[in-house]
Parts: C-alpha cells; sequence; structure tokens
C-alpha cells in the first residue's frame, strides 16, 4: 500500500467544480507553498510531488509544466497525453483499459513515495482532468475512477456566477461517493459565492475548511509579460497557499489520531458478535472499502500485546500500516455487487431523499412494488405468487416457519396431540439463524448449544455430502442409510453431472428413497411424532461447514416428504373455514432457507432452480441487496398465504417489525436483482462455464467462477479432505490431525491468519486475504462482480499459502 498516505507522507486529489475555475493555478499554489514550507512538530521541509494523470490539449497544454515552472522545487508528472484540447473520452479512438490507468497512477505515487529518504516528508498532489464527473477515456466518470485511492481531495470550486450551483452539485457527488474533502478552495470575486459555502455547509458532517484566495490575473497575449505576472501572483499569493497547507497537515494528523484510536475503542466499548474476546490478538480498523477490497490500517505487532497505558507513555510511535484486504468472506455474505457501488449508492440515495422510511401496512410503495414484481419474476419465477418483507434472514425464516406450521396446522386435525408439539423435517447440520425459534428449527450445534431457551423441535437426517477430492467429485452416503457398515463413496466426472437427474432406478436413488419412507414412517407411526414443515438449506450448508448435500438427496427428500400420507388426519375447508378448497401444497409446506444459497451466489438465480425442485415457502436475504443494507424477503404461494385469509384480524399473519419494506432497502435490492440478471444475460459468466463445461445461459449447466485447474491442484493436496466449488464460493475442507475437529477446529484459523498477515506481492499490487475462520473449513467467497485478474491473484496466494503449511 506504498501508495496510500501515512503520517510522514501527505497526498491529497484535487477536483474541480468545472472546467476553467482555476485548478491548475490552485494546484500550483499548493505544492509550491508545499515545498517550500516545514511543517508538522519536528518541522523537516517537505519534498513535494505534482502528478497530473490525464492530459489533453497537450503539448501546447501541459499543466505538469505549468506546475515546474511556477514550483521549480517539486516533481512532476503526467502519464496520458493526447494533442485535442477535449474531453478524455473523445480524445483517443484506442482508451487504454481502466485497470492499466489506475495501476500507473498507483505507480507514480509508490515510485514518489519510495524514493523519500528515511527522515523525508512527502507531500504529493494529483490533479484531475475536467470537472468532478467529467469522464476518463474509457468514459468512466473521475469520481467513480478514482474511487478506489480514496484521496483526501481538495475541492476547488466555482467563483463565477453560477458556480455555487456546480460547486455544491460537485460536492455532493464526491461526499455520495464517500470521499473525505478537507479543503474547498474559492477565488475571491465580486461573485462572493464563498459566503454562501460558508452558511450552507456550516452543520455539514465533515465540513471541509474554505479557503478564499486571491483571483489570479487575467491572461495576458504576451507569453512573457504573463509568465511574470503569475511569477508576481505566486510570490504574492504564498502565506494565502501556506494557510492552506498548514490546515491540510492540521487535518492530515487528526485523521491519522481517530483512525489508531478505534482498536482500543473497539475493544473497551463493542461487543463482537462471535468473538470470543479474550482471545482477540490484533483489530482489523477498516477505513473504507471499494470493489472486493478493504482498506485496512494495521496496529504494529506490539500495539495489539500491550496495555493502552504503556502505549501512552511510549516516547516512539510505532508506524501503523496500510492494508489492500480481499474480502474473502463477502462481509458475512453479503456483498454481491461490491463495496461502494455507485449504483447501490445512487439507489439509495434516491430512495432516502424520497421517502426516508413510510409505513407498510395496508400501503403501497413504489419501490416496494417493484421489488416485488422482480422476485416474483427472478427468483420466484412459477411458483410464488407473494412476497413477506422482513429484515433479516434470521426473521425471515421465523416468518416462513410461522406460515407453514399455520398452514399444517388448518389441514391436519389434532396435529401435535401426542407430544404436545408440531416439530419440522430438517438436515443435520443446516443453520437458520441466531434467533430463538429459528434456532429451535435446527438439530443441536455450537451455536445453540449455549442458549438455555433451545429445544430441538424436529428431525435431522444426515446428508449425504458431496465434495471434489483428487480431481472428482465424490459423494458420500452416510452408513445409517444403507446396511453398510462404512459410509458408501460414488464417483462422479463433471460438476453440472451432480445436479443431473439420475434414472429412477440408480442405486443411490433407491438408497435414499427406502431410507427416507421407512423414516417417515417410524417418526410419525411409531414415535406418534407430528410435523409442519419441511426445512432446509438447498444445495449448500452455510454456517453447519460449508456442506455440499448431494442434490439427488434433497430432490428426493422433498418428492416423498410431498407423497407421504401419513402425516396426518385432513379436515375438509367445510370444518375449518381457515382452508381454502384449492389448497396445492402437498405432504408439507416445503421451506428453503435460500439466505446463504439465493439469488445467484451459486451461479445461479436460485439454489431452488439449481435442484430444479420449486419449494412452497423460501427465504431470501444477505446478496438480496448487493451488500449495502439489510432486507430479507419470505417468498411464498397462494395456498399458503389464503390459510391466513378470514374476517378477522387474529387469524392474519400478525408479524413484522418497525422498517418493514423499508423504501431504501427495496429500491436498492430491486436494483441488485435486476443488475444480476442483467449479469447473466450478458454472459459475464461465460468464461467461468466454458472453464467448468456448462451449458451456456438458458439451459441447465453448474459452474465456477474460481479456476478449475487451481481448484484440481488444492484437491490433490493431502492437507485437503475435499473442495467445494459452486459459483462464487470456494470451501476447502482441511484434514485435522491434532486437534479438535469440527467448529472448534483451529486449522482454518491458521491459514487465515497467514492469508491476513502477510502482504503477499502479485502483479504489483500487494494484497492480503480478510476471511473468518470456519472450524475446519477455509472459504473464500468472490462478488458477482469480482474480475478474473483479481480471483487469479487471490487464488495464486492461497496456492502458495496452502503450499507453505504441507
Amino acid at each position: 500500500m506504498a501508495h496510500l498516505p501515512t503520517r510522514s507522507f501527505q497526498a491529497y486529489q484535487v477536483f474541480a467544480a468545472n472546467t476553467n475555475v482555476g485548478k491548475t493555478i490552485l494546484s500550483t499554489g499548493l505544492v509550491r507553498a508545499a515545498a517550500a514550507l516545514a511543517v508538522g512538530a519536528d518541522k523537516k521541509r517537505t519534498k513535494a510531488f505534482y502528478l497530473k494523470p490525464v492530459q489533453t490539449g497537450y503539448p501546447v497544454d501541459c499543466d505538469a509544466r505549468h506546475v515546474k515552472t511556477y514550483a521549480p522545487l517539486v516533481e512532476t508528472s503526467r502519464l496520458y497525453a493526447y494533442p485535442d484540447p477535449v474531453s478524455p473520452h473523445i480524445a483517443t479512438n484506442n482508451p487504454p483499459p481502466d485497470s492499466e490507468v489506475l495501476q500507473a497512477t498507483i505507480n507514480a505515487i509508490r515510485a514518489f513515495k519510495q524514493g523519500l529518504g528515511q527522515s523525508d516528508k512527502g507531500w504529493m498532489l494529483l490533479e484531475t482532468a475536467g470537472g468532478v464527473n467529467s469522464p476518463i477515456m474509457s468514459g468512466e466518470l473521475q469520481s467513480r475512477f478514482y474511487r478506489p485511492l480514496r484521496l483526501p481531495t481538495v475541492l476547488i470550486g466555482d467563483s463565477h456566477l453560477g458556480g455555487i450551483s456546480t460547486t455544491l452539485t460537485s460536492y455532493e457527488s464526491l461526499h455520495q461517493y464517500g470521499y473525505d474533502i478537507p479543503a474547498l478552495l474559492l477565488f475571491d470575486n465580486k461573485s462572493r459565492n464563498h459566503e454562501f459555502m460558508e452558511r450552507f455547509l456550516a452543520k455539514a458532517e465533515n465540513r471541509p475548511l474554505i479557503h478564499v484566495l486571491p483571483s489570479p490575473p487575467a491572461k495576458l497575449a504576451d507569453a512573457k509579460a504573463d509568465a511574470e505576472q503569475l511569477h508576481e501572483y505566486y510570490t504574492k499569493s504564498e502565506a494565502y497557499f501556506k494557510d492552506v497547507v498548514q490546515d491540510l497537515d492540521r487535518i492530515h494528523r487528526q485523521r491519522f489520531d481517530r483512525l489508531e484510536e478505534l482498536a482500543d475503542k473497539a475493544r473497551t466499548s463493542i461487543w463482537w458478535p462471535f468473538t470470543q474476546h479474550q482471545t482477540v490478538k490484533e483489530v482489523t480498523v477498516i477505513d473504507s472499502a471499494y470493489g472486493d477490497i478493504m482498506t485496512t490500517y494495521t496496529e504494529p505487532k506490539d500495539h495489539a500485546t500491550s496495555s493502552s497505558a504503556d502505549r501512552t507513555q511510549s516516547p516512539t510511535k510505532a508506524e501503523w500500516k496500510w492494508k489492500e484486504m480481499f474480502d474473502g468472506c463477502a462481509s458475512w455474505w453479503t456483498q454481491g455487487l461490491g463495496h461502494g457501488s455507485p449504483m447501490l449508492t445512487q439507489s439509495a440515495a434516491y430512495a432516502a431523499g424520497r421517502y426516508g422510511h413510510v409505513m407498510f401496512p395496508e400501503c403501497s410503495h413504489e419501490p416496494a412494488v417493484q421489488l416485488t414484481e422482480t422476485l416474483l419474476d427472478t427468483v420466484g419465477k412459477d411458483w410464488a405468487s407473494r412476497v413477506y418483507f422482513s429484515d433479516n434472514g434470521s426473521t425471515a425464516i421465523e416468518v416462513a416457519l410461522k406460515m407453514a406450521l399455520k398452514a399444517s396446522q388448518d389441514r391436519y386435525a389434532h396435529l401435535g396431540q401426542h407430544t404436545g408439539r408440531v416439530e419440522v423435517i430438517g438436515i443435520d447440520g443446516g443453520y437458520h439463524g441466531d434467533t430463538i425459534g429459528a434456532m429451535n428449527a435446527c438439530s443441536p450445534n455450537v451455536y445453540n448449544a449455549q442458549v438455555t431457551w433451545y429445544k430441538s423441535h424436529g428431525h435431522w437426517f444426515s446428508p449425504p455430502s458431496v465434495v471434489f477430492k483428487d480431481s472428482k467429485f465424490q459423494i458420500s452416503i452416510p452408513a445409517e442409510m444403507s446396511d453398510a457398515k462404512e459410509p458408501i463413496k460414488v464417483t462422479i466426472d463433471n460438476l453440472s453431472s451432480v445436479f443431473s437427474v439420475p434414472p429412477e432406478n440408480d442405486a443411490r436413488l433407491q438408497i435414499y428413497r427406502k431410507h427416507i419412507r421407512e423414516t417417515l414412517t417410524r417418526l410419525t407411526r411409531d414415535e406418534k411424532r407430528s410435523f409442519g414443515a419441511l426445512l432446509m438449506e438447498p444445495v449448500l450448508m452455510g454456517a453447519g461447514g460449508m456442506v455440499w448435500v448431494d442434490p439427488a438427496f434433497q430432490r428426493c427428500l422433498v418428492e416423498e416428504v410431498r407423497a407421504f400420507k401419513g402425516f396426518g388426519t385432513e379436515m375438509t375447508p367445510g370444518k375449518n373455514a381457515h382452508v381454502p378448497a384449492k389448497n396445492n401444497w402437498k405432504g408439507l409446506p416445503v421451506v428453503f432457507d435460500e439466505v446463504f444459497s439465493g439469488c445467484w451466489r451459486l451461479g445461479r438465480k436460485s439454489a431452488a432452480d439449481m435442484l430444479q425442485v420449486n419449494p412452497d415457502i423460501a427465504a431470501y436475504a444477505k446478496l438480496l441487496t448487493g451488500g449495502l443494507i439489510s432486507l430479507a424477503t419470505t417468498l411464498t404461494t397462494d395456498s399458503i398465504f389464503n390459510n391466513f385469509l378470514s374476517d378477522t384480524k387474529t387469524d392474519a399473519l400478525l408479524h413484522g417489525h418497525s422498517y418493514t419494506a423499508h423504501p431504501i432497502g427495496c429500491a436498492v435490492a430491486n436494483t441488485s436483482l435486476q443488475t444480476y440478471r442483467q449479469m447473466e444475460q450478458h454472459g459475464d459468466a461465460d468464461q467461468a462455464r466454458q472453464d467448468w463445461g456448462a451449458l451456456p445461459y438458458g439451459d441447465m449447466g453448474v459452474w465456477s467462477l474460481w479456476n478449475q485447474n487451481v481448484v484440481v491442484r488444492i484437491s490433490r493436496m493431502e492437507m485437503v479432505e475435499g473442495v467445494v466449488p459452486l459459483g462464487s464460493v470456494l470451501a476447502i475442507q482441511m484434514r485435522e490431525t491434532n486437534g479438535p475437529s469440527g467448529y472448534a477446529s483451529l486449522v482454518s484459523q491458521q491459514v487465515q491468519r497467514r492469508l491476513r498477515d502477510k502482504e503477499h506481492v502479485d502483479s504489483e499490487m500487494e494484497v492480503a486475504i480478510f476471511g473468518r475462520p470456519l472450524g475446519n473449513v477455509v472459504y473464500v467467497i468472490a462478488s458477482q462482480v469480482s474480475t478474473r485478474e483479481q480471483l487469479s491473484k487471490v487464488e495464486n496466494i492461497l496456492l502458495r499459502t496452502l503450499k507453505g503449511m504441507e
């Protein structure tokens, strides 16, 4: 991260509210003052650097030459120059890739910074081209293009008549995209725009310091005379520019003071989820995030182990370090369209400005209706007809259970009379959330072990599981499903075949069907237990250890539950007015928990689509909003919905929360789903499909975003028990040799620590991988917008790390 600011290296970028507002004049004055000024408590003179990544009208116009002429102590550089004095997006017919331009910019900053002596202070200014939202060569807006750097921004306001509007628009645009704006510069003239800006921004969050500088002289036709008057202008105005530089220096130091306090403040006041505080050795301070990358500020090793008092009394201050980290856990599985997505940011801002939050029961608003239509046309297509809104995945499952249990109780007479309760049928290892009701719908596990109120309400089938090991897909069928003493192993050649529907005489299917039928009969006839729903995570069970369940088993389980006639005595509609005459669900309502697996996580719009089985109820969250804001939905059919219809309010689904269907979440979710669908239709995953031999879009096929050759190499490692490569998920089950197994295993922590701690250098990019331990499973999850270039870097790092542990 050699291109980012440190305590001894200040870096800024200059944006302007428009063209011809004096951006280069003010940039020259700033770097000139920085080079002449001894800043900071130690009064060391500063080495200054000016960078112009994109220049048009060259060589007649050359901003770097202007800076060098009037600030000879400043080192200057320009990267891309074009002769026509036009906007960069029409200056060339062969625009370089954005990634190339960004990397060249980073390299230029890095080269200057690395050239500083150990005791030197550095001061860098990057001048953009045109206005805030002017495009670069590719057509991407500058405000978005430079966002991965997120350098503190000096905004040059428009001091002309009418400039208040462009200045405020520029300020709000930069603020919306997450830039810090420590200073706003304006010229002093008769328009007096600065006076209004002072009043308007007086109460703004992170209000910029507004500096008013002398206006430059009008350009003279005589070049020599013009140069002389500019020299005089810079000399006479130097005190004004030094004031700006000193204010920036103060804000710079305050910023790093705040960053370095965050870790200790978090330790002493925050209660983290799923964290044993006594074992926390290092707090990851996240300064910002964009795309797949989180920019973190890392405390020195001795900082984490020393006391706050010791650090305060220490005569020297250890240097913290920036670290770019690939968000390998997708921020707890939420990231779909990348951090700081401009599309999602704009959707959220529009809904916030239009609505804020509004009441929902018996009300309607456009974002909720639009999202409902999109859901029913994507993940709910051809089966769902109703959408219920909630706030998170666990709550969405609670809602689903209420729907299913009510439907079953209205259909079957005396349900639960023998045992005093109605249970669910599920899969061992499935996990449906942290609220009490959702926990009770899970088998006993490490998550609910300490919850006093937990009581298992169900029967849990041990699942046949799939892994990729030694270049083959291997299905392991539990011994309890057959007369075998050991698990039965079945080998399948390719990924898509794992999801193919086997012929009915397939031996594996016969084992599954026989076991399921015998189990259902025993539970209901012999043990006289009552059930109200089949609940499961389709295809991939996330929190339970990234367990890939054999799709054929889950398909069989749904079919057998729907065909089973022993769940109870059905009441006729006349005996219970709540049961509609037309009621299409069979056996038990089938509930799919797609909180983790849904919304294109595994490559297809839903895991149900991969199973080729439709549920009666399904819950969606996490990727639903692309990673920006919390929202969940529970989809169902009219046959479930109609069970709650009557003339009495107490028969309604009495569930909800204050922010039900909040417009911001609905707008963001609708944008996310529309984007996922467009990406699929445009063939964004075609390379991955081809790599894994999947059929083109519109046909059946399953693939992984992770390179097949890399997955093969990992699968052949002795320390690896198996790999799960599905869609954006790459899960590696590690072999535990001398420690606790399962969730208590420490092996994944060891791998994750190496991925986090070491700065891996790969293709000019320093990167670490941020992940979360999950027992003996090491997993990495990409977003739906991760590039092949980025994933290749992550794959190389992962391979090197695993090899280093063999």
